[in-house]
């Protein structure tokens, strides 16, 4: 009998991050996201997808963010892998030139995403669909 360490792909997270804007922490927090994509069942190439598409969230937040700490969420919901953060910042474009190449990339990874100024914070999340395989 083969132990499958897997779970149902909806019932993982949230799991919450909060660490400094320190872009060597982006390797922490892609080991984070694809150890819970795997324990859901997702594909490599899907994991591949979802550690892109973490690093790209945490790297526009730290570049344009106000400095401050910021907020990670990881969690399986409505079959996606869905990241999600937040900082708090004291001016924010999302239609800021240089976000232009993380819509891009995210576009390219992901099922969906966002990039927006909800009160006094910048937030970004973006959703990679889950694809079982059989």
């Amino acid at each position: 009998m083969v132990n499958d360490a897997r779970v149902n792909p909806s019932s993982v997270g949230p799991v919450s991050l909060r660490l400094p804007p320190d872009p060597s922490l982006s390797r922490v927090l892609r080991l984070a996201a694809s150890g819970i994509a795997a324990m859901a069942g997702f594909t490599i190439d899907q994991i591949d997808d979802i550690k892109i598409a973490v690093s790209e969230v945490l790297l526009a937040l730290i570049e344009h963010g106000g400095g401050k700490e910021i907020e990670v969420e990881f969690a399986i919901e409505t079959g996606a892998f869905m990241v999600r953060g937040h900082t708090a910042v004291t001016s924010f474009d999302a239609e800021h030139p240089d976000l232009a190449l993380c819509r891009t990339v995210l576009a390219s990874v992901c099922s969906s995403h966002g990039i927006e100024l909800l009160g006094d914070r910048a937030h970004i999340w973006a959703a990679v669909a889950y694809a079982p395989v059989n």
